[in-house]
């Protein structure tokens, strides 16, 4: 997989974004605002779009527009992640639950409503890119062990029982929070402010989604010594259980 800590190290002066757009006049005008607010862009067609972009371009976040419902343009969004660990921001016209709900489980980290005010964009992206930090922060030395859990933050790997688990970059910094704060209820406050870099509305699904997928897939690699637990009206909390 294509890791971002392979690149993070290297002298940026401007963060690189990678837009992928079918409106070309769209793509320009959001190319045009953001060079303007000092980020690096490239441009790319969804239509032509070719996975080798990503390590073509090395960027710091992806834009990706999913297009109408009769364009698979959250495929995209899979294809992506399977390869890339920064952040996702999809942009969409489709406002259906099942839309946002289906680019969150397919590795989205931000999902944007258009038509969005330029200014809007730019704070959005910031946020997302802030994350980076934390990012390098979570790749530390140590290693975490909480009951069948263990995570390897410098080599971004998680294992149950021995056997690794595949993570989004995301689902792996949300973990490395859960695990680092064994025993404790993260609020979505803050997990929202520490992994998002935005406040919670109060209504927003994004970390339930993560959350869920994320005890999904450690439940199907035999977790059972450990567990997620929501505690409603507050957030989670990461529990080793007693034999």
């Amino acid at each position: 997989m294509f890791n971002l800590a392979q690149y993070n190290s290297k002298a940026k002066n401007r963060s690189t974004i990678l837009l992928i757009e079918d409106d070309r006049m769209v793509s320009t005008l959001i190319k045009s605002y953001l060079e303007k607010s000092g980020f690096v862009v490239h441009q790319a067609l969804r239509e032509d779009f070719e996975i080798g972009s990503v390590a073509k371009h090395q960027p710091d976040l992806v834009i990706l527009d999913i297009g109408s419902p009769e364009v698979d343009g959250l495929q995209v969004c899979h294809q992506v992640r399977e390869v890339y660990d920064g952040p996702i921001t999809i942009l969409s016209g489709r406002d259906q639950d099942n839309d946002q709900i289906t680019a969150f489980k397919l590795g989205a980290d931000d999902y944007i409503l258009k038509p969005v005010a330029p200014g809007v964009l730019k704070v959005r992206v910031e946020a997302l890119l802030r994350r980076q930090p934390l990012q390098d922060n979570l790749r530390s030395p140590s290693i975490f062990r909480v009951g069948d859990i263990t995570l390897f933050p410098q080599a971004n790997k998680c294992e149950v029982k021995e056997k690794k688990v595949s993570l989004s970059s995301f689902e792996f910094q949300l973990l490395a929070l859960l695990l680092r704060n064994a025993g404790r209820v993260m609020t979505r406050d803050a997990i929202y402010n520490l992994l998002l870099g935005r406040e919670y509305n109060g209504t927003e699904r994004t970390v339930d989604v993560r959350i869920s997928k994320l005890r999904d897939k450690l439940m199907t690699e035999g977790m059972v010594k450990t567990k997620i637990e929501t505690v409603w009206g507050k957030g989670y909390i990461l529990n080793e259980i007693a034999a």
